[in-house]
Formats: structure tokens, C-alpha cells, sequence
């Protein structure tokens, strides 16, 4: 992992590196993403990306970890937004919103690092630390609706639920509407039609015996 800085200049050395890798993955690639093409970019030096990242994998590796700490912030304020709804179903549908406009502004490196991690196992680790936040998150947001959950096991129901929503942000990172059925969908009519089948799954009594 990079070596963190400690210095306001250095801070904003590294953040100036990172935005250039970003953007250079975005325009280009993996392929594309070289020591030489971040330092000319962000307008560093040789010398000091070395101190930072260590190398080319210690910068995904600062990558990977800014990228989920820009998931979690967006799942924060999505959970803190729908925790002002009333209902299940408000609260669902409010969270995914705003989890999905998220996902969708960092795509390309959702995409990267989605393919990265499997074959990388700190990369790994991090994504498998951060989804458990993520699931807590939004379980915490879902059982905070328990008198409506009418599945006699409301933490399964709850845990169930997001795996169900994690499949379709994978799905939605990963590929575009052609790619899954060939029809086209807009977020907010996808992020209703998930809502419904969640909402509908949790007040259904099929845990009860």
C-alpha cells in the first residue's frame, strides 16, 4: 500500500498522481495506465511517484482504496437520505438511487477493478472488507423497517435483500442493458422495478413455518 503522506504538498502530490492514473485508465485503459504516462500527467517526478506507490501495483492498490472509499461515502449519504423516509418501500427505493447514480459515475473503474481483484488477493481483501460495510449499511437501513418485514427471520430477509441488490449493481457496473436482455432502461424506471421485487420479497411471510 502507498506510503501515506504527511505533508499538505505531498498530499496533494499523491491526489494529483491518483486523479492523473484515474484519468488516464479512463481514456485508455490498463494498457495505458504507465509510471511514465501518471508522472508526465500529474506534472510529479519519477522520484516521487517511487515514494508514494512503490510501484505500479502499490498505485492500483491506492486506487482500489480511494475508489471504495468513494463507494462507502456515496453509500453513507445514500443510507442517511432514506433514513428521512417513513416507509420500507421509500427508504429502499431512496437508498438505491442513490447507490446507483454512485456506481454509475465511477463505472470504468468499477469495471477495472471488478476483473482486477479476482486475480489480486490484497485487492481482494480490501473489496471483501468493504462489501460487509456495505452490507451493514444498508441491513442497518432495512431492519430500521422491521415492523414491516413480515419474514419470520427479519435479519435473513434483510441479508437476502441485499444480496439480491448487490447482484444487480454488479450487473449494472458491469455491463450495459444490450449486453443483459436487449431492452433498454432508464436508473430511476430500474431503480422502481428492483424496489418493487425487494419490497415484495420482504413482506412476503415465506420464512414462517
Amino acid at each position: 500500500m502507498a506510503r501515506k503522506p504527511q505533508q499538505d504538498r505531498s498530499v496533494l502530490s499523491m491526489a494529483r498522481m491518483l486523479d492523473a492514473a484515474e484519468a488516464i485508465f479512463a481514456e485508455g485503459g490498463d494498457s495505458a495506465l504507465t509510471v511514465e504516462a501518471v508522472v508526465k500527467r500529474s506534472k510529479t517526478s519519477v522520484g516521487s511517484f517511487y515514494s508514494r506507490f512503490g510501484d505500479r501495483d502499490g498505485l492500483l492498490k491506492s486506487m482500489h482504496e480511494r475508489f471504495l472509499l468513494r463507494l462507502g461515502g456515496a453509500a453513507h449519504v445514500a443510507a442517511a437520505a432514506a433514513g428521512n423516509e417513513k416507509t420500507l418501500a421509500g427508504a429502499i427505493e431512496v437508498f438505491i438511487s442513490h447507490v446507483f447514480t454512485g456506481t454509475n459515475e465511477y463505472r470504468n473503474s468499477s469495471r477495472f477493478f471488478v476483473l482486477h481483484r479476482s486475480a489480486d488477493p490484497i485487492l481482494r481483501a480490501q473489496g471483501i472488507r468493504a462489501n460487509a460495510v456495505f452490507a451493514g449499511i444498508f441491513n442497518m437501513l432495512v431492519l430500521s423497517h422491521r415492523d414491516e418485514i413480515a419474514h419470520a427471520n427479519p435479519a435473513t430477509a434483510a441479508d437476502i435483500t441485499w444480496r439480491m441488490l448487490y447482484a444487480a449493481l454488479a450487473q449494472q457496473m458491469m455491463f450495459d442493458d444490450e449486453e443483459v436482455s436487449g431492452v433498454k432502461m432508464t436508473i430511476p424506471a430500474l431503480v422502481r422495478e428492483i424496489t418493487c421485487c425487494l419490497v415484495a420479497y420482504l413482506k412476503t411471510n415465506s420464512g414462517k413455518r
